[in-house]
C-alpha cells in the first residue's frame, strides 16, 4: 500500500523579522528541533520506496523537509513545487493525481490552512477518533498526517484513503 504524507512546516520566525518577505522566513531553533523530531518518528515507519517529496518554495518548508530527511536518514530528493506556496485543495489533488505510479510514498510539505484543511477533508469521519481529534482545533506546526493509499494515486479522494497516524513533535 502506498503512503501519502502531509506535513506542515515547523515553527518559523515571525513575519516582522524578515526584510525579504514571508517566503524568506526561516525556522527558529525550536522549529529545527520539531523537524528533527518528526524525522526520528518517520524513521520508525516502514515507508514504501521510492519516496517523492514535493515542497513549497518557502525557506521554512524547505528547512523543515531537510530537517526531517536528515533526522530520518531517508533517501529522497526535494522537489520544489511553486504552486504549494498558496495551494488550494484542488491544487493538491492535481499534484497527487499526477504522481507517477512507480512512487511508493508521496510527502507534501506546505502551509496552513491548506495542509490542515486538506488532511481533515481526507480524514473525514476519522477526525472523531482520538488519534486525529486534535486536528479539529488546528493543524500543529510540524504535524505530519500519514495516510494509506490502497489504489492508484489517480484514485486518491476521501473515500479511498486509509487514515493511519498523526505524528507531532
Amino acid at each position: 500500500m502506498r503512503r501519502l504524507l502531509l506535513l506542515r512546516h515547523a515553527e518559523a520566525v515571525p513575519h516582522v523579522l524578515t526584510e525579504q518577505g514571508d517566503r524568506a522566513r526561516a525556522l527558529t531553533p525550536k522549529g529545527q528541533e520539531q523537524a528533527a523530531s518528526i524525522g526520528r518518528q518517520l524513521a520508525t515507519l516502514d515507508l514504501p520506496s521510492p519516496i517523492r517529496i514535493l515542497c513549497s518554495p518557502a525557506i521554512r518548508t524547505q528547512q523543515t523537509a531537510q530537517g526531517v530527511l536528515a533526522a530520518s536518514d531517508t533517501a529522497a530528493s526535494l522537489e520544489i513545487e511553486d504552486s504549494l506556496y498558496s495551494a488550494t485543495a484542488d491544487d493538491l489533488y492535481g499534484l497527487i493525481h499526477a504522481t507517477p505510479e512507480t512512487v511508493g510514498t508521496l510527502l507534501i510539505v506546505g502551509h496552513n490552512p491548506t495542509i490542515g484543511d486538506f488532511a481533515c477533508e481526507l480524514l473525514g469521519s476519522a477526525l472523531q477518533s482520538a488519534r486525529f481529534s486534535t486536528l479539529y482545533r488546528s493543524y500543529p506546526l510540524a504535524g505530519l498526517t500519514v495516510l494509506g493509499v490502497p489504489g492508484q494515486w489517480l484514485d486518491v479522494r476521501p473515500s479511498t484513503i486509509q487514515p493511519l497516524t498523526l505524528l507531532q513533535p
